[in-house]
Formats: structure tokens, C-alpha cells, sequence
């Protein structure tokens, strides 16, 4: 018991001795309200983390946590098979019509081909006007 206080201990006197460093390597001060709002965040959770897992709500937090994660993750994921196949299927549907018009052109010569290309005869007669001996 006596090492988990410690440990605790240690570990927040840690954090704020890196708050405190980080706060003042900040160049801008426009972010500093943020930086310290979200570093308040965390020394609060390091502050109430024992008496979470005390009392078996940091399994609880962390499995809210997974499973928020693995919806966000699980809806990109979605998100990205629909969009692969709208692509697979606009692919496809382009090459359907090429398909067809290979079929319609490969039917017209197959049908100039069965008719026959019509033949021209020219009949060469004698000139008007003259007579053959």
C-alpha cells in the first residue's frame, strides 16, 4: 500500500514539474489557455486514478473507452468499403458498356459479312454513235 502512495505521489509530482516546463517552452501564449485546460485534465485524472480503480471503475472507463474507439474505428472503416465499392462498381459498369459496344460492333460485321458487301457491275457497252464492222 505503502508503494502504490508513493507511486502515486511521484507520478503527479512528476506530471506538474512537466507542466510546468512545457508552459514555459510555449512560444505563444494565444495556446496556453488550452494547453493548461487539457494539462488540468489529465493531473485530474492522475489525481482520482486510485480511487477509480478502488472502486472498479477504471476497467469501466477503459472499456467505454475501447468501444468508443472501436465504433469511431469500425465507422471509418464502413466508410471506406462503401466508397471501394462505388468504385468496383462504377469499374464494372464501365466495363459492361465497352462490352456492349464490342458485342453491337462484332454483330454489324458479322452481318456485313453474312449479306455480303454488295457488288457493282459495270457493263461497258460500245460508244453511242459508233458501229462495229
Amino acid at each position: 500500500m505503502k508503494e502504490l502512495l508513493f507511486g502515486w505521489v511521484q507520478d503527479i509530482a512528476f506530471y506538474t514539474l512537466l507542466m510546468v516546463v512545457v508552459l514555459h517552452v510555449l512560444p505563444e501564449k494565444s495556446q496556453r489557455k488550452y494547453l493548461q485546460f487539457f494539462m488540468g485534465v489529465v493531473l485530474m485524472i492522475l489525481v482520482i486514478s486510485p480511487f477509480l480503480s478502488f472502486l472498479g471503475l477504471e476497467r469501466k472507463l477503459d472499456e467505454t473507452y475501447a468501444r468508443q474507439t472501436y465504433d469511431q474505428e469500425l465507422l471509418a472503416f464502413l466508410e471506406k468499403q462503401r466508397a471501394i465499392e462505388e468504385e468496383y462498381q462504377r469499374h464494372l459498369e464501365e466495363k459492361l458498356y465497352e462490352a456492349r459496344d464490342e458485342a453491337e460492333d462484332l454483330k454489324e460485321r458479322q452481318e456485313e459479312e453474312e449479306n455480303g458487301i454488295p457488288e457493282i457491275h459495270i457493263e461497258i457497252g460500245e460508244p453511242e454513235g459508233e458501229e462495229t464492222p
